[in-house]
């Protein structure tokens, strides 16, 4: 392979567009955070998995159905590992694995663990599926990340086996999130491009399945148990912010700001959805939690920089 998985040259910009990349990537950024926090919430809420997985692809899905046909010939062209790759590394069980474990551990575990240990995974598959080299830079940056991980699994104790268990959620996400970053960063599409190809096939998939469960009596949905102010909440974070939003302000700042640079900001995600938790669901993280999402987030920086 010539082209770099692990790294992207940062791009010359003008202070302008730097600084409209820079705002892409907090708005990115804002839009995880949220994410994250909209997920805890429908855990301890009685809207369902169900409901939550219907928002977060059905609604991107339906808005890039347009797109994914007027391309289709470009997204068809794509090698079927790297469409299969994004499919399963960014759709429906990515999902459920995140939804699910944020009803067994805190805002601050699933933020710093999904978004904070991909690279780690990412650089992991770059050197031994594809023979990547890996600096010294990027590698100090990766051990702090794997020992800031190690800090959050140690904070879950003994006994509290359904920490543990929605860490390893976290854990198996952030494993599919690497996937996914992989396959995207081969196949060459763009940001949209790439969503399409995952929400798409994914909103097919969840909108037959509750059509299906529906007809057949079971049901599923679980709406009428919440208020519309509630549903309508996590239908805009799920569907239009996190399904459309985010993808296009990382193209955005991807372009404008380069990888590297990118990806350090992005590390702020951690920080942000804590803070949010802690002011939305009175959420507060351990002096062990505290220093692991800090060394992650460390490591996340130096190992986007490291060369």
């Amino acid at each position: 392979m010539s082209s770099s998985l692990t790294q992207v040259a940062p791009l010359v910009a003008s202070p302008r567009r730097a600084l409209s990349g820079v705002a892409a990537a907090l708005g990115a950024v804002l839009i995880w955070s949220c994410y994250f926090l909209s997920l805890r919430q429908g855990a301890l809420s009685p809207l369902g998995t169900l409901d939550l997985t219907l928002f977060r692809y059905a609604v991107p899905g339906l808005v890039l159905l347009p797109l994914a046909l007027r391309r289709r010939q470009r997204l068809l062209a794509v090698n079927p590992v790297w469409l299969v790759g994004m499919m399963a590394g960014a759709g429906i069980p990515f999902f459920l694995l995140g939804a699910v474990g944020m009803g067994l551990a805190p805002v601050a575990h699933g933020s710093t663990l999904i978004p904070g240990a991909a690279p780690l995974f990412v650089s992991t598959l770059a050197v031994w599926v594809f023979a990547q080299p890996l600096s010294r830079g990027r590698a100090a940056g990766l051990v702090a990340i794997a020992m800031g991980i190690a800090c959050l699994l140690a904070s879950s104790g003994q006994g509290s086996q359904s920490l543990l268990l929605g860490q390893g959620m976290f854990l198996l996400s952030s494993v599919m999130w690497a996937v996914f970053t992989l396959s995207v960063r081969q196949s060459g599409l763009s940001a949209l491009e790439a969503t399409a190809v995952v929400t798409v096939p994914s909103g097919s998939i969840i909108a037959l399945t509750v059509v299906g469960l529906e007809v057949s009596g079971v049901g599923g949905l679980t709406l009428h148990l919440v208020s519309a102010q509630e549903w309508l909440g996590q239908l805009v974070v799920q569907g239009i912010l996190v399904g459309l939003g985010s993808g296009l302000l990382m193209g955005i700042a991807i372009r404008r700001l380069g990888a590297e640079a990118t990806s350090a900001l992005g590390s702020l995600t951690p920080v942000v959805a804590t803070a949010l938790a802690w002011w939305a669901l009175d959420e507060t993280i351990g002096g062990i939690t505290a220093v692991g999402m800090l060394m992650v987030v460390f490591g996340v920086m130096i190992a986007s920089r490291g060369r």
